[in-house]
């Protein structure tokens, strides 16, 4: 048998080396493979079949993927805080926004007596589905988007939709007989809803026709001066608060700004949250209008007249 010639000896080698080197990348390749994928999962979140066409959802991430992420659970101003896959979600029940991730993706999926909703984080996140507890406000009272408990939560087939808060059915925009009468449909956040009005049809005795945002408006019993009508004085501003344990209600009044860069307040007021609202005594005589009673909120803070409720 002929021996193989150098030339030959040297291009088996080669064939020998490049088949080791390609070996070599491939099983590289299979090793960065799932670092690729969980990485591709988390920086595209996926897309409910419901959501509208171009808006993210957060995903559910397990405990792997969640310890990837230095921002899950970090509290945040802004969904530009958090990582990518993350929304800034703020829960009346924590008191605080958070950087987190989706929490369920079905009803099925949330403990008795709760539903999964999508809700809006802030600074135009991806939307993040969370349990939240079915409750008993009917369809135009206020609500907590992320109650505490079922007494500020919307009841069964209505969402917490709206700047406000606003108990509502969902609807399409356009189309007029999806919103009972005195609502109407709006382009809310993170899907249209019915909204309250009453401005045509007028209120009943007793109660004023308010206005809030995103056109909507609501007859309450009114506490407080309705600075809506009659105009704040110069350099404050009029402020509206419903709360959803008291429908039907609304406080009103004048608000002066207070704090950091800003005078300090008139005489008889006291600064609380960056507005002044006038100061009390709770041993001394009633300062207090209706609706509003001598308290301290916060031990730091002094007392003063804040809403009754």
């Amino acid at each position: 048998m002929r021996r193989p010639s150098k030339e030959s000896q040297g291009m088996s080698q080669v064939r020998r080396i490049n088949w080791r080197t390609l070996l070599s990348v491939c099983v590289g390749v299979l090793l960065l493979l799932p670092l690729v994928l969980l990485l591709w999962t988390l920086l595209q979140p996926e897309v409910g079949t419901e959501a509208p066409t171009g808006v993210r959802i957060s995903p559910m991430l397990d405990s792997e993927q969640r310890m990837q992420l230095m921002t899950y659970g970090r509290p945040c101003r802004s969904s530009t805080e958090c990582d990518p896959a993350l929304g800034c979600l703020y829960e009346y029940r924590y008191g605080q926004a958070y950087c987190t991730g989706s929490q369920c993706t079905t009803d099925a999926q949330c403990p008795d007596g709760q539903v999964c909703r999508k809700l809006a984080t802030e600074g135009q996140g991806p939307l993040v589905r969370t349990c939240i507890p079915l409750g008993v406000r009917q369809e135009g009272e206020n609500c907590f988007e992320v109650p505490e408990d079922q007494k500020s939560a919307c009841a069964p087939g209505l969402l917490c939709g709206g700047i406000n808060g606003w108990c509502a059915r969902p609807c399409r925009m356009g189309a007029l007989a999806e919103c009972p009468e005195g609502f109407f449909c709006a382009d809310t956040t993170p899907e249209p809803v019915c909204l309250p009005t009453c401005e045509e049809r007028g209120c009943p005795a007793g109660q004023q026709c308010i206005r809030f945002d995103e056109g909507s408006s609501r007859c309450a019993h009114v506490y407080g001066t309705n600075c809506q009508r009659s105009p704040c004085p110069e350099g404050q501003r009029c402020h509206v608060l419903p709360d959803p344990p008291h429908p039907g209600k609304a406080w009103l009044w004048c608000i002066e700004r207070c704090g950091k860069d800003s005078p300090p307040c008139s005489a008889g007021r006291v600064c609380d949250g960056w507005k002044c609202i006038p100061a009390c005594d709770p041993q001394g005589p009633s300062v207090c209008a209706e609706g509003f009673r001598c308290r301290q909120p916060w031990p730091d803070l002094p007392f003063a007249c804040h809403p009754d409720w």
